[in-house]
């Protein structure tokens, strides 16, 4: 699941053409350049510190698509070099902070997350750019820094961690690397995880459109044993010694599953290129989490696990939204039903021609009635987005609504094509 209020917002559609790529070889060196800082706030509030820079050895993204085109995620960041301006990168992103601003605990207390930001190392001087996107799809800009890559206190201890590559081959830069990391596993169990991590990259390819561009994906495993099996249950009292202090019970909801200490995550996936980061969790418990651009999260051994894959690396790579309803009866609480939701496979209704309208055929009724007639359709269907009225989904039924269906709706695949084509062209 994925307990992100999708705010109030309007498509920009992800085929926008910006000006000619910057030259990867004019701007960059292929390594990584890692940007840590703590956003902090309540109530709607927020503010930015820097905390460090780091230098890590391997650059997995594209070498050609650099800027954005998809004007997804609830932040985005954008760097510039410093001589020119020009915009020479840029991604969108969404965080466990901004879910928090959207509790209730955010309305009383001030609260603080460690995050971090990756791009290609420049060669020189560069312009780092945050900004937040507002209730009305308008970016505004929360923390700025400078960066320069000759400064001497960019930190350049990496960990040295075994690792493989357990499917593919060939160039990361022009594939999908997903590395896989292992949280809740001892020493004893390494073994196990990768008998697990094999396990689920055969799920991944059972489901389309992963199945028929399977040459586009790398998959990685990097070993990080845990002191103690398993993962913290506060809700039940439990803690466990675990490499990533993963815990369920996130923003009080049993079945969310993350992990806040986003320092070590990225430290672990830096032993290898990489564009996903999937955090495999070592329970039998129900549960998971993806958050776009951010980290994929899943439990090992529930009998769903199979379907929850697929479907929090549905948010965490292509921002998709939840298509099913979660206890909210007012959308107004949570959207402005005058603007789009950012996400695809989301609708208010108020500028339908901007989402899949053209998906939908002659005579279908828009907003669709969930008959059998039209189960196989594609259309508007209320009730997603955690409320039951005045949001709509695409499908009847989608991977990205329930377990119990195995595929991604039309609209989901498309999103999700149109995601591993910009990272593999």
């Amino acid at each position: 699941m994925k307990f992100h209020f999708i705010l109030f917002i309007f498509l920009i559609s992800p085929f926008f053409m910006f000006a000619q790529q910057p030259a990867f070889n004019d701007y960059f060196l292929p390594k990584q350049m890692r940007v840590d800082y703590m956003i902090a706030g309540k109530n709607g509030e927020m503010s930015c510190s820097l905390v460090q820079l780091k230098e890590e050895p391997f650059w997995g993204g594209s070498l050609k698509n650099l800027v954005d085109k998809f004007n997804l995620g609830s932040f985005k960041f954008e760097v510039f070099d410093s001589k020119s301006n020009r915009l020479i990168y840029s991604r969108g992103f969404s965080t466990l902070f901004r879910e928090w601003l959207d509790t209730p605990e955010a309305k009383l207390v001030s609260r603080s997350f460690y995050e971090t930001l990756v791009f290609p190392f420049p060669k020189n001087k560069v312009k780092v750019v945050v900004s937040s996107r507002d209730k009305k799809n308008i970016f505004h800009p929360i923390f700025e820094t400078l960066v320069d890559p000759s400064d001497y206190f960019i930190v350049k201890e990496n960990i040295a961690l075994p690792y493989k590559t357990i499917y593919g081959s060939g160039n990361s830069n022009e594939k999908v690397d997903v590395v896989v990391i292992p949280e809740g596993y001892t020493a004893a169990e390494m073994d196990k995880f990768h008998r697990d991590a094999d396990r689920f990259v055969g799920y991944f390819f059972k489901v389309s459109p992963f199945k028929e561009m399977s040459d586009k994906f790398k998959f990685w495993t990097v070993d990080a044993a845990s002191l103690e099996s398993g993962t913290d249950v506060p809700g039940k009292g439990v803690w466990k010694k675990t490499v990533l202090n993963s815990h369920f019970y996130t923003f009080d909801m049993e079945r969310y599953l993350t992990t806040q200490d986003i320092n070590t995550v990225r430290n672990l996936a830096a032993a290898v290129p990489y564009d996903q980061i999937y955090i495999l969790v070592n329970t039998n418990i129900y549960g998971g989490g993806g958050v776009y651009n951010y980290y994929n999260l899943c439990m090992s051994d529930n009998d769903q696990a199979e379907e929850v894959f697929t479907h929090e690396f549905g948010h965490a790579f292509a921002d998709l939204g939840d298509e099913y309803e979660y206890g909210y009866d007012k959308a107004e609480d949570i959207y402005d039903l005058s603007v789009e939701p950012y996400v695809a496979n989301l609708t208010t209704l108020a500028n339908f021609e901007s989402k899949w309208k053209g998906l939908v055929d002659a005579g279908t009724p828009i907003p669709t009635p969930p008959v059998a007639v039209n189960k196989d359709k594609v259309g508007a269907f209320e009730g997603a987005g955690y409320v039951k009225t005045k949001i709509y989904r695409p499908a009847y039924n989608c991977k990205m609504r329930s377990n119990a269906q195995k595929t991604f709706c039309p609209v989901c695949l498309k999103a999700v094509t149109d995601m591993i084509q910009f990272y593999c062209d």
